[in-house]
């Protein structure tokens, strides 16, 4: 499992990069675009294992708001969250007979379409803060949007190593055992003291204009939401009695196994930067 986790690491990350970096806006808005989707076609697989056509609606409803996210329009993300209400109110009227259980089903559906087609899309929005034509050679400092993605996801990986880590070498105190029995108190720490010291050497690379209380203070709290977020993913995985969500990133699972520590902090980061410019 650690070498399988290793070698997605080492072609995953180098490819992040240079998206992140060098590729146009439409590359890295079909990436994530792509991603959002897939993690919404995993979700209503664990959710409705048996019912094609409310896996179909979501990814269905999945792609649209995605795509509204990904256009400049402004009112296109609205415009896309009223018709995945009033579509699923009209499919649940018309294809299900049994309304009680399909409008619950439909709230279900809401969590799943709104978890990764809506939070995630965050990392278009993002990079796109500032306006920036990527190209070679990339600009020096690189433009913020960009860093505060990079910083995202070192946050998020650096976390995920310190947490393996300790949790492997002296993690002995359950942190949620209902939830996710494998996490520990001391896996938990080890996150924050890696998400803290990838937060230093981002203010060094990325954040020379930045204070260094600001950057830490993100780091601090990007690292308790992305456990948060991970254990919200594990509530899901526990409730559908799933191990791992899908299987395309192999030795991390699926999607929404690799990206439930990312999208509570893109999000919060995103409204942070905005409301904060």
């Amino acid at each position: 499992m650690l070498r399988a986790r290793l070698a997605t690491s080492a072609v995953v990350i180098p490819l992040l990069l240079a998206l992140i970096i060098y590729g146009p806006y439409w590359l890295f808005a079909a990436v994530v675009g792509i991603l959002a989707v897939l993690g919404v076609a995993e979700y209503a697989a664990m959710a409705f294992p048996t019912r094609t056509g409310e896996r179909l609606l979501n990814v269905l409803l999945g792609t649209f708001l995605v795509a509204a996210i990904a256009t400049p329009e402004p009112r296109a993300v609205p415009a896309a969250l009223s018709a995945t209400i009033i579509v699923g109110l009209i499919w649940t009227l018309l294809a299900r007979r049994d309304f009680e259980d399909g409008l619950r089903d439909f709230g279900l559906s809401l969590v799943g379409v709104f978890y990764t087609g809506l939070l995630l899309p965050h990392f278009i929005w993002l990079r796109t803060l500032d306006a920036w034509q990527s190209g070679w050679p990339p600009r020096w400092p690189l433009p913020e949007g960009a860093c505060w993605v990079i910083f995202v996801l070192a946050i998020a990986m650096a976390g995920d190593a310190g947490g393996y880590t300790v949790g492997h070498a002296i993690g002995r105190h359950k942190l949620a055992p209902r939830v996710s029995p494998g996490k520990t108190i001391e896996g938990s720490i080890g996150i924050v003291l890696a998400s803290l010291l990838a937060a230093v050497v981002s203010k060094l690379i990325l954040f020379q204009q930045r204070s260094w209380p600001e950057i830490m203070a993100l780091g601090l709290v990007m690292a308790i939401l992305g456990q948060l977020g991970d254990l919200s993913e594990s509530i899901m995985k526990r409730t559908f009695n799933i191990k791992e969500s899908g299987w395309l990133f192999p030795g991390h699972g699926g999607v929404l196994d690799r990206t439930d520590s990312l999208l509570f902090p893109v999000t919060f980061l995103y409204y942070y930067v905005v409301f904060t410019q």
